[in-house]
């Protein structure tokens, strides 16, 4: 009896859950959020996930000797206010919304590196094991702070087998690979396949990275190759630490376009505050919609952040972003019609909200 309240008693104080070998983690992220696109009213809810995705999960690891080691990770993806799946993907058409939806994977460690295969995040997913983009301050969260909000997003992959290359004096190389994005179950060539290599080099002030990536929407009819290359990071000068990054984008009868991307963050009274820009802008290829015969477009934005921690674990922030889209991103209307997947508040309107962050 003794033992089991020991157990137990060890469950409750430590953070992180460790059963033998497995841990168990996870981040609970909540904000209230305030919100208007240009042209349309202003609305004030409760979010879920706006600072960083909740999730939890498990992974472990296992020495084989040598040098050598299996391990393996399994996310799940979630929303805090209505306790619903979050990180879903279509097959299809139809919404998938199986367990461990953020990241599945088993991975093989050894001198050579580390080679892993399932579904993980594209390389500049902005999230997960095996994302080596440097270009932002605000990562992918705070939606209009996000840098997805403007690149292309390769978000996750299923399928995939991914290798990661040993550190040489602070440089490693990564390749990416997904036999079906959202499946492989048809013949090869009805397929979407993902590709994307980098490398990504860090030293003490120093991190960044350059990032090809394609996915050639073979299981899709009518839509041609996305070709990317991203570009950035980040260099530590003590009193701040500045982040840049590029990315250009092209894809024959959609868009081709420049994102630019610069923001800081700062030590600041016990906290960090984060400040930072993008700019747009880009052409339709092959195209136009019914708007003056108008296919260019561009948007600004600029955002603010600060995260002060209450704990190791917990943090309280508050943020403020505004977008301002021209030509075809001046309107909901013309957003939608351009077909180029931007959603309105994250190019063309303001965001502001306090939240409470807390990992465990």
């Amino acid at each position: 009896m003794k033992i089991f309240n020991k157990v137990f008693l060890s469950a409750l104080l430590f953070p992180t859950v460790s059963l033998a070998g497995v841990q168990v983690y996870g981040i609970l992220d909540t904000a209230i959020l305030g919100q208007k696109v240009k042209g349309e009213t202003a609305t004030m809810d409760f979010t879920s996930g706006y600072s960083m995705g909740n999730r939890f999960g498990f992974k472990g690891q296992e020495e084989l000797g040598g040098g050598y080691s299996v391990g393996f990770v399994l996310e799940q993806g979630f929303n805090v206010d209505t306790g619903t799946q979050f990180n879903t993907w279509s097959k299809n058409g139809v919404v998938q919304s199986g367990a461990f939806n953020r990241q599945s994977f088993l991975s093989l460690s050894g001198p050579f590196g580390k080679i892993a295969f399932g579904r993980f995040g594209a390389l500049t997913c902005g999230t997960g094991d095996f994302n080596i983009a440097r270009i932002s301050a605000f990562g992918i969260g705070y939606q209009v702070g996000s840098y997805t909000s403007y690149t292309i997003d390769y978000s996750r992959v299923n399928n995939g087998i991914v290798y990661v290359s040993p550190s040489l004096n602070g440089l490693k190389i990564s390749a990416a690979y997904s036999n079906g994005v959202t499946t492989d179950e048809a013949k090869w060539s009805e397929n979407s396949h993902y590709y994307g290599i980098g490398a990504l080099y860090t030293n003490k002030t120093v991190d960044a990275s350059i990032i090809f990536e394609s996915n050639d929407n073979k299981g899709s009819v009518g839509v041609k190759p996305i070709y990317t290359i991203t570009a950035g990071g980040s260099c530590n000068f003590g009193v701040t630490k500045l982040f840049a990054g590029y990315q250009y984008s092209s894809q024959k009868d959609k868009r081709q376009q420049h994102v630019f991307l610069l923001s800081s963050a700062t030590p600041l009274a016990g906290g960090v505050l984060k400040f930072g820009g993008k700019y747009l802008t880009g052409k339709l290829d092959g195209k136009s919609v019914v708007k003056d015969k108008e296919d260019k477009y561009n948007s600004w934005n600029l955002n603010a952040a600060y995260e002060y921690p209450l704990s190791k674990r917990t943090m309280v922030y508050g943020f403020a972003g505004y977008a301002d889209g021209g030509k075809l991103l001046s309107s909901s209307e013309s957003i939608a019609a351009s077909g180029l997947g931007f959603k309105a508040i994250r190019v063309n309107g303001w965001q502001a909200a306090i939240g409470l962050n807390h990992k465990f």
